[in-house]
């Protein structure tokens, strides 16, 4: 079953965390995996109090996962910012299936004047623009509260189109929620389907995800910015999706030409976002000495990281349950520093 909810409900709608940890036997016969790292990596976990799964996927199958509190393999929960990566592959999805014909398409080609209004300026802003966070939108996110005044305002569509732009689109990276919204609102215009109507059909159905929630906006589109409710296995599905170039379990879910260039660096971060030097198409990318990663990035801890030269997927999720923003940024933190300084090494 698939649900939808209203978003700006939910961000207080979370796990509350136990002390509980199971984790999976080591099938420690695989030469290219130092096991005394790996596990170390995984006792280390535990003092992140509110990691809720830690999931390790290596070539083809999990060699190593835990779960904490009231997290499991198959509990679902609030992936938030995770959700634009989804909205990347299905914008691929879309232009294979013909919807779209490219992502130098421009907003006034989609936003319905009789409805919303928009400048110029602004209709000629392309889908590259707003995957890229290069629109040119005056906005700010991350360290302010951009994504609960645009999430509790009146019209999220209207809100955006009504901000200044401060940039030519394409040349500033300014971190932005309700610029993938309109990806979703996209897809919703040119499908004559919802956004998880249509990722049901061609994304999650298709690499056996059967359950998912996507909250919705005021004006009923999926919240494209941080809506979806996935568990760490379906994270996992997602990252083989990208590992693979778009191919899952020999069939192919989206062109491996739109993933490779997805996961390819647009444009520089300006250094706003520790061990992410680069962004591509809603994904985050950065190097570890000569290891380069991709991934998809959720407040408070919510990650798919993808190592494609190791065939290494790592998954984690956190409770944001009744937590101050500087905790969930210290969770968030101390997640992140864990995969790529504690268990990536493990790899390599």
């Amino acid at each position: 079953m698939i649900g939808i909810k209203i978003f700006f409900k939910s961000i207080t709608l979370f796990l509350l965390v136990i002390s509980f940890t199971n984790c999976s036997e080591d099938s420690s016969t695989n030469p290219e995996v130092n096991y005394t790292k790996l596990n170390n990596a995984f006792s280390s976990a535990q003092q992140i109090e509110n990691l809720t799964s830690l999931v390790v996927f290596h070539k083809d199958t999990i060699i190593k996962e835990a779960f904490y509190g009231t997290g499991g393999a198959d509990v679902r929960q609030s992936v938030r910012s995770v959700t634009k990566s989804v909205m990347s592959i299905l914008i691929g999805i879309a232009i294979d299936k013909g919807y779209l014909t490219s992502i130098d398409q421009t907003l006034g080609e989609f936003i319905d004047t009789s409805v919303y209004t928009i400048t110029p300026e602004k209709s000629a802003i392309k889908i590259s623009h707003l995957l890229s966070m290069t629109g040119g939108f005056e906005w700010n996110e991350l360290t302010a509260s951009g994504y609960n005044e645009w999430a509790l305002a009146e019209n999220q569509i209207q809100y955006l189109l009504d901000k200044p732009l401060i940039a030519e689109p394409g040349q500033l990276f300014l971190y932005n929620s309700a610029g993938t919204h309109l990806l979703s609102y996209i897809i919703t215009k040119v499908t004559g389907m919802s956004t998880y109507e249509f990722s049901l059909q061609y994304l999650f159905n298709p690499i056996d995800i059967q359950e998912v929630d996507w909250y919705i906006d005021k004006q009923g589109y999926c919240n494209g910015g941080a809506g979806l409710i996935f568990t760490p296995h379906d994270m996992v599905k997602i990252g083989q999706l990208v590992l693979n170039h778009g191919i899952y379990k020999g069939k192919t879910i989206v062109s491996s030409d739109y993933i490779d260039m997805s996961t390819q660096m647009k444009i520089s971060t300006g250094n706003t976002m520790n061990f992410a030097s680069d962004y591509g198409y809603c994904w985050w990318l950065g190097q570890k000495e000569e290891i380069e990663y991709i991934f998809a990035n959720g407040y408070g801890g919510q990650f798919i990281v993808i190592v494609p030269s190791l065939e290494l997927i790592v998954v984690t999720t956190n409770n944001l349950s009744s937590v101050t923003s500087s905790i969930a940024n210290e969770q968030w933190y101390r997640t992140l520093d864990l995969i790529l300084n504690s268990i990536i090494p493990a790899f390599n």
